[in-house]
């Protein structure tokens, strides 16, 4: 079976990624390895120039999830049906939010009937991540 990752950490597309840099060029970010990531061009595509975002839960600017420097378990966590990613934190929070990772505010659920067709298959979500009891 090919390798499957989401977007440097978790499960998606066969081998269908971008190079991502965790701080954009365009904000002096270079291309050493502790700035880049493998991200899906969803992903790549939503990040853009973006280094913060707002939580929607206390509407504050917070700096976006580095996967670099942070453990995705401390910020984030799976629905119980592996469906979405939920933020826990104000970082977790304001990443999903402005990546969409749920792709809640788009009418085009592929996400989340992608992520139900490897969870059948078992491929999802990694046993490491956290998830909802």
């Amino acid at each position: 079976m090919p390798l499957i990752k989401d977007c440097d950490r978790t499960l998606v597309v066969w081998g269908c990624f971008t190079v991502d840099h965790i701080m954009p060029q365009s904000l002096g970010g270079s291309d050493e390895l502790d700035n880049l990531a493998l991200a899906c061009h969803r992903c790549n595509e939503r990040h853009y120039n973006f280094t913060v975002g707002t939580d929607p839960k206390t509407q504050k600017q917070v700096p976006l999830f580095h996967p670099r420097r942070q453990k995705w378990s401390e910020h984030f966590i799976w629905t119980k049906d592996g469906r979405k990613i939920l933020g826990t934190t104000p970082t977790g929070r304001a990443t999903s939010h402005s990546f969409d990772f749920n792709d809640e505010r788009r009418d085009e659920p592929s996400i989340q009937v992608a992520r139900g067709f490897w969870v059948e298959a078992g491929w999802h979500p990694p046993q490491s991540d956290p998830r909802q009891e």
